[in-house]
């Protein structure tokens, strides 16, 4: 058996059943040794176009999923552009595992053609990375890897197999039953004093909050969050990502607060005298100063399973290291013991007033062009309920952010640490490869869709019938508008001319493609894709001049938050 065999065969009693890449001359003998699987069913390989695109693709198959993604690339240039999509996955806690062609090892240390330091592009921006030195040693590192990245916090791996390893002979294969290597992933601890201190602060609180974040989704905890609110009376309000761990439509959730996050969500988080985060990090595009919320005297606890977590930003009260879902399990059955919390109708009077007051600038009336809230309401009119979508990064991404409603966990994914341009439309394409039985919309804008639009060919060529609606105002609007509010609308290097035609370039590629002007035009081609389930493109057009609202100034603080356009005299 050859090495390239063993990796296969390796990765096959792994689970793996898809594979995005693109071959080269140093993973070519991983090509030829699944040609037959390929035939045969038992592997499906998606051809991308970009080895960024297939680490996205790679993703977006976790995030659906909850099982890792896999990608593939050659060495070189292969490896070094899948760093931006690892970078991206490893903000984000996804699991990802690159299987990575090298040189041969003589060739080694001696600029050898397409020689790339994998390792040494690898280490910053994954979970692990390692080169395997040894024919024996691929059984070991692929369950190894498999095992790393989705154990503890979720995380990318990359294995980089020698070309001269791939093609080497082996007679006596030793698969290994469990891992052998020195990690270990974080481990839960249930201690009872942490957990009763956790449990009086909550009674004791006047004015709690919950905050979610992405580690919910991981620990399936959705519904320990739900009860534990329900049993509180107390909000919910989350991350960016966390978005995916909270039905839109649960009466409690005000939603995504932060940098760009629903003002009344922002204002719940500064009003609270109790704030628990549970799987969410106190991050910068949450709290955008540690100050601020270190003024409001509050208690802050936290449950996170990675515990150097609780050194970053804001050092919690109480906090308990583990697994979301068992320790809010704990927390619950302490609860119980103590007894039902008394109502506090002043505080859901209050966090009502701040609904209804913000909600006067968060759906601005139609002024000659299609407003984003109501692009994003025809969306949710015409997807089932448990759609997934996936973003770019631009506008776009905060208009779904405060108004997209997602409706069933793990249904919303957007690159969010890394705020990667180019992520909606691969993310997509993997997403629906490892749930082909849900109907994934990658929500998008002009800039964000250009840079890896051209993985639509595969999409085509593959029959992955995603749907790509495409907020079209030819220009870079996020950038643009931090130069129009911020830099004395200095506007420099953001906007597009007329190239591309949107339409004409998914049609290019052999997509479906239809030109909305109105909502009904909105609602009517989406529903015409799912049933021809064919990859389409449905471009809107959007006012360059829009604003993603609200937002801060840069280096603001969340109080400072900006709802309405400043540029009509508007003094809120």
């Amino acid at each position: 058996m050859k090495g390239s065999e063993l990796l296969v065969k390796s990765m096959k009693r792994e689970g793996v059943k898809d594979l995005f890449g693109i071959p080269g001359l140093y993973n070519m003998p991983l090509y030829d040794s699944f040609i037959e699987d390929v035939e045969s069913g038992e592997l499906r390989h998606i051809l991308m176009r970009h080895e960024q695109a297939a680490a996205h693709a790679a993703d977006g198959y976790a995030r659906a999923t909850g099982r890792p993604g896999v990608l593939t690339a050659t060495a070189g240039p292969g490896v070094t552009n899948i760093v931006t999509g690892l970078i991206t996955a490893y903000q984000d806690s996804s699991p990802v595992v690159a299987i990575t062609g090298a040189v041969n090892r003589s060739a080694m240390g001696k600029l050898s053609f397409q020689e790339s330091d994998t390792l040494g592009v690898s280490f910053p921006v994954t979970k692990y990375a390692v080169e395997v030195k040894t024919i024996e040693e691929i059984p070991v590192w692929v369950k190894n890897a498999f095992y790393i990245a989705s154990t503890g916090r979720p995380g990318p791996v990359v294995v980089d197999v020698p070309r001269d390893i791939q093609m080497e002979d082996i007679e006596n294969v030793n698969y290994p039953e469990t891992t052998n290597l020195h990690y270990r992933p974080f481990q839960t601890v249930v201690d009872k004093d942490r957990v009763r201190q956790m449990a009086l602060n909550l009674m004791k609180a006047e004015k709690p909050v919950l905050l979610v974040g992405t580690g919910v989704v991981w620990a399936n905890a959705t519904n320990e969050v739900l009860k534990l609110s329900e049993f509180l009376g107390c909000p919910v309000v989350s991350t960016l990502p966390g978005k995916s761990a909270i039905p839109a439509d649960y009466p409690l959730y005000v939603g995504a607060m932060g940098y760009y996050g629903r003002a009344e969500a922002s204002m719940v988080a500064l009003e609270s005298d109790l704030l628990l985060a549970i799987g969410a990090r106190f991050s910068d595009r949450t709290f955008t100063s540690y100050d601020e919320m270190k003024d409001t005297k509050k208690i802050f606890m936290s449950i996170n399973l990675d515990p150097t977590d609780f050194s970053k930003g804001i050092k919690p009260d109480v906090s308990m290291a583990g697994n979301a879902r068992v320790l809010l399990q704990e927390l619950l059955n302490a609860l119980s013991v103590m007894g039902h919390k008394k109502a506090n109708y002043a505080w859901n009077r209050r966090i009502n007033e701040l609904k209804d007051y913000y909600s006067q600038y968060s759906h601005p009336p139609d002024d000659g062009y299609m407003r984003p809230w109501q692009i994003l309401k025809a969306l949710r009119e015409a997807l089932p309920r448990d759609a997934i979508m996936t973003t770019g990064v631009g506008q776009h991404q905060m208009w779904a952010e405060t108004h997209w409603e997602n409706l069933e966990p793990r249904s919303f994914f957007s690159s969010t640490g890394m705020g990667t341009m180019g992520f909606g439309l691969p993310s997509a394409m993997g997403a629906k490869v490892g749930r082909p039985d849900k109907v994934v919309v990658d929500y998008d804008g002009d800039g964000s869709f250009m840079m890896t639009g051209n993985n639509l060919a595969t999409a085509v060529d593959e029959h992955i019938p995603v749907i790509a609606v495409v907020n079209d105002n030819r220009t870079l609007g996020l950038v643009r508008q931090v130069q129009d509010m911020f830099q004395n609308k200095r506007i420099v290097g953001v906007d597009y001319g007329n190239s591309p035609n949107i339409m004409k370039y998914a049609e290019s590629f052999g997509a479906d493609a239809f030109e909305a002007h109105n909502y009904s035009d909105i609602m009517e081609y989406v529903r015409t894709a799912i049933r021809e389930n064919v990859p389409t493109v449905i471009r809107v057009p959007v006012d360059k001049e829009e604003l993603a609202l609200p937002t801060l100034p840069p280096g603001g603080k969340l109080s400072e938050v900006i709802v309405s356009d400043p540029r009509k005299n508007n003094k809120n």
